[in-house]
């Protein structure tokens, strides 16, 4: 971007970072989540850095918090009120220990040959941040952050939250600094009252506990059952009491009668640190009350002293957050991408951003009613999430960072692979290319056939099949198995070695189980846990059809379960929808998805020239059907996980519920069966 550009986008990054946290801190409303804000204020802050001579005053990187509210009377703090800079990975983490040894070697003789520093990590709690004042023991006034000058006085709300002592164990005249807030449970009730109310839902548990904590009737809060942690004592008489280190200053709290949160961790180093980080990423969910990250503060009082603040942190401590579920990023072309069925699917290419850990440079955009529904153009500003390993949606434009240059898009006309027209089938939403003989469907299918969930060809990645077809050795997955090593020998990236090993590793997924096989057909609807309904149950249904209807089916009958490709078809040829429709899982698009494919003449051919080349279905060895093929206790049952697991991972669970017939959900429903709890469960 040029510097006019740079200037443009900080202006308006400033003008939407400000409106939205406004809506935050002094209307308690949300329109966005704190991961995207977060997003926005990061790239501002970058952009600043980079950019000195564009930071004004007025800039939210130069603030504290939010303006008092009129409705409640103002406190001037005694301490000023810092918030932290924030890190999103464990580089940040290394540079701000440069910094800091930097900064001590120049300002401090002590530290000019260099020091050691030690830490102490905290749990980032996502709550309200209050001020407590005690004189000589009693609790005298409670504050919110406000602007880190003057925030709001809350002394009546606070003293209906039980874990706040309104006198402590000893006659001390303190101030200490602490978060508020709601647990899940309280949470998840309180919405739901809300809800049958006709009113508006809190966002999370920390916008409710702000919402809380304004409230001007006291009774209102006390039934909200806030809770609190204290974990900074800012002010203290030193001749009542001496601290040296972080540690030790928790460990008075919690002495002279305040809540502390236990998980706090001295760490010696940053590898230390990361543990710890890493530990508690995995392990947020089993607390409950939020947590969004860690706080690393160097422990040790006399270093915290002599490294000081900046305009509006401290240099000593910083928070180093876990992988954003959401952040923002800019749309920089949108792009057709055919899949395995035909389907035209448009994908977004993005500015690169880390989101949970990975970068992301694209994101699915569904069809055109969904661009047409957020109304995506080229150039836009977007809030981007992410849940698990798959590629992240765009869920919200901010169309307020426009800059009057973005570009619409239209579907094309035509197929962008083979220019063959794009027909819409009636009732669907996707578009199709007519051609099913398409490069890209057939590359997208063979893709899918030797992937991880399919035959699983250790090497035969994306380029090796775009490579191959391209050099016209292979046109469908039966010609996978008729390759030779002097085939790929000539080929770019392959040497003796590693055609030898492609050739070996192809070879041995000729034993594939019914499961994997059945996903690897690509058969339109069927995923991989409609693939384990029905290799599980394949048994089952089979000896619930009249054994007139077919005489395989008694071949499906013997003990050893063997059986052949021609088999499978004829057992599938035998049902209806309504046998498929039986199966949990099944329902009438998949059941009439199954039937067509297998109906299919070209399908057929394919499966009669696998079984011909040597590809044997096997059963399952975890499938452990009971005597008689009856189907087991949990067959068709709902489970949910939550809490740590001791005797086996959370996967290994989910592996043996899904072979006895049940599934396993996310969230609690009505068709919830179980609920299998560990160790420190969630709110599920």
């Amino acid at each position: 971007m040029s510097k006019q550009q740079i200037k443009q986008r900080i202006e308006k990054l400033k003008k939407e970072i400000n409106y939205h946290r406004y809506l935050y801190h002094v209307l308690d409303r949300q329109e966005i989540s704190d991961w995207a804000l977060d997003s926005l204020k990061h790239e501002l802050l970058k952009l600043e850095q980079e950019n000195p001579e564009f930071i004004t005053s007025d800039s939210p990187t130069q603030r504290i918090g939010g303006l008092a509210l009129e409705k409640f009377k103002k406190i001037k703090h005694k301490i000023r009120q810092w918030s932290f800079n924030d890190a999103f990975d464990i580089q940040e983490i290394f540079d701000w220990e440069i910094r800091n040894k930097n900064f001590l070697k120049k300002n401090d003789k002590e530290y000019s040959k260099g020091c050691w520093i030690n830490y102490l990590c905290e749990l980032k709690i996502d709550g309200l941040h209050v001020v407590l004042t005690y004189k000589n023991g009693i609790f005298i006034s409670g504050a919110t952050r406000g602007d880190g000058k003057i925030g709001e006085d809350v002394t009546q709300n606070l003293k209906t939250i039980e874990s706040i002592p309104l006198k402590l164990e000893e006659p001390l005249d303190i101030i200490v600094e602490g978060e508020i807030w709601m647990s899940k449970k309280i949470f998840q009730e309180l919405n739901q009252k809300r809800k049958e109310k006709g009113e508006q839902e809190f966002a999370n548990p920390r916008n409710a506990a702000a919402g809380t904590i304004r409230q001007l009737d006291s009774k209102i809060v006390a039934e909200r059952k806030l809770d609190c942690f204290v974990y900074d004592l800012s002010s203290i008489n030193r001749q009542q009491l001496t601290i040296n280190n972080q540690k030790q200053e928790l460990e008075i709290l919690k002495k002279i009668g305040f809540k502390v949160n236990p998980n706090f961790q001295y760490c010696e180093n940053i590898k230390q640190i990361n543990k710890y980080w890493e530990k508690w990423k995995e392990k947020k969910e089993t607390e409950n009350f939020w947590i969004d990250g860690i706080v690393i503060k160097v422990n040790e009082r006399k270093l915290q002293e002599k490294l000081g603040y900046t305009g509006k942190a401290p240099r000593w401590a910083i928070a180093f957050k876990f992988p954003a579920e959401q952040t923002t990023t800019i749309v920089k072309d949108i792009i057709i991408q055919v899949g395995r069925t035909g389907v035209l699917t448009p994908v977004a290419i993005l500015e690169p951003v880390k989101i949970m850990g990975s970068i992301v440079r694209r994101a699915t955009l569904h069809n055109e009613d969904e661009i047409n529904r957020l109304d995506i153009r080229v150039g836009d500003t977007v809030i981007i999430q992410k849940a698990g390993d798959v590629i992240p949606d765009i869920i919200q434009v901010l169309f307020k960072l426009r800059n009057g240059k973005e570009k619409k898009f239209a579907m094309p006309l035509k197929c962008p692979i083979c220019n063959s027209d794009v027909k819409k089938i009636e009732g669907e939403v996707a578009c199709y290319c007519s051609n099913q003989n398409c490069f890209a469907q057939q590359k997208e299918k063979i893709i899918h056939f030797v992937s991880k969930k399919g035959f699983n060809i250790d090497g035969f990645g994306e380029k090796i099949v775009e490579q191959l077809m391209c050099s016209r050795l292979i046109q469908n997955p039966v010609d996978i198995f008729k390759l030779i090593q002097r085939d790929l020998e000539p080929l770019e990236r392959f040497a003796e070695k590693s055609s030898q090993n492609l050739i070996k590793a192809i070879e041995e997924s000729k034993k594939i189980d019914l499961t994997k096989f059945i996903f690897s057909l690509g058969i339109r609807h069927i995923g991989e846990e409609t693939a384990a309904l029905l290799a599980q149950q394949f048994y089952v249904i089979a000896r619930r059809l009249p054994t007139k209807q077919s005489n395989v089916l008694s071949i499906l009958l013997i003990a050893s379960f063997q059986f052949s490709i021609k088999d499978l078809i004829n057992f599938f040829n035998n049902l209806s929808v309504e046998d498929l429709e039986k199966i949990n899982g099944v329902g009438a698009k998949m059941a009439n998805s199954i039937l067509q494919w297998v109906r299919d003449e070209k399908n057929l051919k394919m499966l009669e020239d696998l079984e011909k080349i040597g590809v044997e279905i096997t059963k399952s060895s975890k499938f452990n059907l009971p005597a008689g093929g009856q189907s087991s206790k949990l067959m068709n049952k709902s489970f949910i996980l939550t809490g740590e697991l001791e005797s086996m991972t959370r996967d290994e669970v989910k592996e043996k519920i899904k072979n006895l017939g049940g599934k396993v959900l996310n969230s609690v429903s009505k068709k919830t069966d179980y609920v299998v709890a560990g160790k420190n469960p969630g709110s599920k």
